[in-house]
């Protein structure tokens, strides 16, 4: 069962969007998508995302000798798999808030995402090369419903993170409306714009228009992910 979380006290969206990550999650049946918990399945989410640096020539083999890529976050973060059989297929991971220390999207981009405190990570998304290519998106499609319950289940109700231009629209078509919050700059081996998900309270500004514009632009007009100015979901340096 994918754990959807009772949100009949929620605003706005949030309810919504609990649907909509149940039934991502739901869609994935031949695949068991759930939290690492053994020292051996947070590794393994490690060395597919090694595969996936490397492969993409994001990082050279001798940069990571040991066969795995993971920064000074994974220690605390939680590591979302997804599993067929024994076989770990797509990872993704969430980092919680914590008090005296930024997110790293907030670091990377030097700027302070709201609420502060209060907004969970979600990056390091990555799927196996042989299950990529389906056009529903399954495996990313559970992994991201799964990170959301994930989160709403210990209390928080926003989500922060870096996406590249492309992924924006992918997040778009499964109905995720992040939106953007800055200029685009090399993060994760890719030129990603800095994004924010508030499904109660957000607007459709991360798609660089005025509010209430359409949730998706009109057929054939390019992705404009330009950020707007000084939204109020940010404030630092970059916000200037």
């Amino acid at each position: 069962m994918s754990g959807v979380p009772n949100a009949s006290a929620d605003p706005g969206g949030v309810p919504a969007l609990d649907r909509l990550a149940g039934r991502l999650v739901d869609a994935t049946s031949a695949l068991r998508v759930a939290v690492a918990t053994t020292p051996a399945e947070r590794d393994a989410a490690f060395r597919l995302r090694y595969e996936q640096v490397v492969s993409q020539g994001w990082r050279s083999p001798d940069d990571l000798p040991a066969g795995v890529e993971h920064d000074a976050y994974d220690a605390e973060a939680l590591h979302v798999g997804a599993w067929d059989d024994h076989a770990l297929v797509g990872t993704i991971r969430l980092v919680l808030p914590a008090a005296g220390r930024r997110l790293p999207v907030e670091a990377d981009f030097d700027l302070d995402i709201a609420p502060v405190g209060a907004t969970v990570e979600v990056g390091r998304l990555v799927v196996a090369p042989a299950y990529r290519g389906d056009p529903a998106h399954r495996a990313w499609g559970a992994l991201l419903g799964r990170a959301w319950l994930l989160t709403r289940a210990r209390g928080f109700a926003v989500l922060a993170g870096a996406a590249s231009a492309r992924m924006v629209e992918q997040m778009r078509a499964l109905g995720l409306p992040f939106e953007v919050l800055g200029a685009a700059r090399q993060h994760w081996g890719q030129e990603r714009h800095p994004v924010r998900l508030d499904p109660a309270h957000g607007t459709p500004r991360w798609f660089g228009g005025p509010e209430g514009a359409p949730d998706r632009p009109e057929p054939g007009a390019p992705p404009a992910v330009r950020a707007p100015p000084a939204p109020p979901a940010v404030r630092g340096p970059s916000a200037r």
